[in-house]
């Protein structure tokens, strides 16, 4: 599915309406007519920027990748060594929970509502935690060259992987607690493992 390209007030307009329904009532809970309704807009001018509910979930799945892309590649370039972007990394996502209400990862919450693997929409979440997958991996192999002889013994891509693991179930603990606990307690497990 091709994200849906249109810079018009009323595409934003619909995209921000859905967002805001999608993550606080879920995808499922969404309709279209709610969408059209408080976005403001006629269902023909809907249906002609999105042509179903689906496209609109993707495109919104889309942005959200792009928009939180460019904000984290922005705060971790206040960091200079490897090591202190991937606390960057988690401190940032402390600082994101604290000022929003925040109920839980976008990508994971409508993941789960798609049940089949293969949809678009599903396949964009998982685009999403690949992508700071390969971030990270890039970071432990810098870690590992920087660190030399004393690192000779560690795996970067298990590491890798073990900080996804760590940072995905701070995301889902997070909203669970209503605090950013997890987010500390991953921030205290690099520490930890890498310090």
């Amino acid at each position: 599915m091709k994200k849906i390209k249109s810079d018009s007030a009323a595409a934003r307009r619909i995209l921000a309406t859905a967002s805001d329904l999608f993550y606080r009532n879920g995808y499922r809970a969404t309709g279209i007519n709610e969408i059209i309704e408080k976005s403001g807009v006629a269902k023909a001018t809907f249906y002609a920027h999105f042509p179903s509910k689906e496209s609109l979930a993707f495109t919104y799945v889309k942005s959200l990748n792009e928009e939180e892309a460019r904000a984290i590649e922005a705060h971790l370039n206040k960091y200079s060594s490897p090591y202190e972007k991937l606390l960057g990394l988690l401190e940032f996502v402390i600082t994101w929970f604290q000022e929003r209400d925040y109920r839980g990862c976008r990508y994971l919450n409508i993941a789960s509502e798609i049940t089949d693997h293969s949809h678009p929409v599903r396949l964009e979440t998982r685009n999403h935690y690949t992508a700071y997958r390969v971030m990270i991996g890039r970071l432990m192999h810098e870690l590992k060259a920087e660190r030399g002889p004393a690192w000779k013994g560690k795996d970067p891509e298990k590491l890798a992987d073990d900080f996804l693991l760590i940072f995905a179930g701070a995301m889902a603990l997070a909203p669970l607690y209503h605090d950013p606990q997890p987010f500390r307690e991953a921030i205290a497990w690099i520490k930890r493992v890498l310090g």
